[in-house]
């Protein structure tokens, strides 16, 4: 390519480029100066203290509790998604082969949850979850049975977390895997058929394989979400009862806007972060161990 392309193509992205610089390189950049000093938004304090906060961060019980916490939610969370997902994608493409009536209107409806704000989410789901007027406890009711307190005891106020956020982007998953799905090469498939094998082996030995880039995606995008998901637990449950929902992202908050730490919530963010990209790296260079894989078969 000639010089002259390369500036073109330059001044192009500039704009682009700038953008991101300001949104995302310079937060990210303070964010990493603010981690080194130890510094209380309420008495003003503010010192050097190097790697100090990393220190803390990794040395306080709470941490580990914390960090098992946030396991639990992510691998529950995208689990259930993508299970439920791929059951609803592998109903819907049988529906929609099938030009059954009224899937086409059906799969529309299912993609509402997703384009709602996560935050008006949490407060919809805030209200479900009331002990007296809320609309599980209401259907319990029906049934003659007693109310639940979801997110008011320790022992199920995670799951019930678990829950709305299910609720919500599994159709995400859904919307991914079924496009997946429906671009898979049908010849493919009509030969093996041919030759005698059963639905099964058909998605087990053919369909999953193909489609392992597409699932690949869509579980990085719900992962990287599900880890800094903050919206359900400020809104419902405060970390609480106790610590019992507090995961990273919340922790960091709180550690900054509720305990005033805010060197220590600007560790904690930075962690969050590095564990994302962690995760980002890992599944890129899976899919790309696919595509070798593949393409040399």
């Amino acid at each position: 390519m000639r010089r002259g392309s390369w500036n073109g193509a330059y001044a192009y992205l500039a704009p682009s480029l700038l953008c991101l610089v300001v949104t995302i390189g310079y937060p990210l950049v303070a964010a990493a100066s603010t981690s080194f000093y130890r510094w209380n938004l309420m008495s003003g304090l503010k010192r050097w203290t190097g790697f100090g906060n990393y220190l803390q961060i990794f040395q306080d019980p709470e941490t580990a509790q914390v960090a098992v916490i946030t396991i639990i939610y992510t691998v529950l969370s995208v689990t259930l998604e993508l299970v439920l997902g791929f059951a609803l994608a592998l109903l819907f493409r049988h529906g929609l082969a099938r030009r059954l009536r009224g899937f086409p209107m059906m799969r529309a409806i299912l993609c509402v949850p997703v384009v709602v704000a996560p935050l008006i989410w949490a407060f919809y789901f805030k209200s479900m979850y009331s002990p007296q007027f809320g609309m599980f406890n209401i259907v319990l009711g029906w049934f003659g049975l007693n109310p639940v307190p979801w997110v008011n005891s320790p022992a199920i106020a995670l799951y019930s977390l678990v829950i709305a956020d299910v609720w919500q982007w599994t159709p995400f998953m859904f919307a991914v895997l079924l496009a997946g799905l429906l671009t898979l090469p049908g010849d493919v498939t009509e030969a093996a058929r041919v030759d005698g094998a059963s639905p099964r082996q058909i998605l087990w030995r053919i369909e999953l394989p193909l489609l392992q880039p597409v699932l690949m995606v869509a579980l990085l995008l719900r992962m990287i979400d599900a880890l800094k998901n903050i919206d359900l637990f400020i809104v419902i449950t405060q970390g609480g009862p106790g610590t019992s929902t507090e995961i990273l992202n919340f922790y960091a908050y709180s550690k900054s806007f509720q305990d005033f730490q805010v060197g220590r919530g600007a560790a904690l963010a930075l962690i969050v972060f590095v564990v994302i990209m962690a995760l980002v790296v890992a599944l890129m260079a899976a899919m790309r161990r696919f595509g070798s894989a593949e393409s040399q078969a």
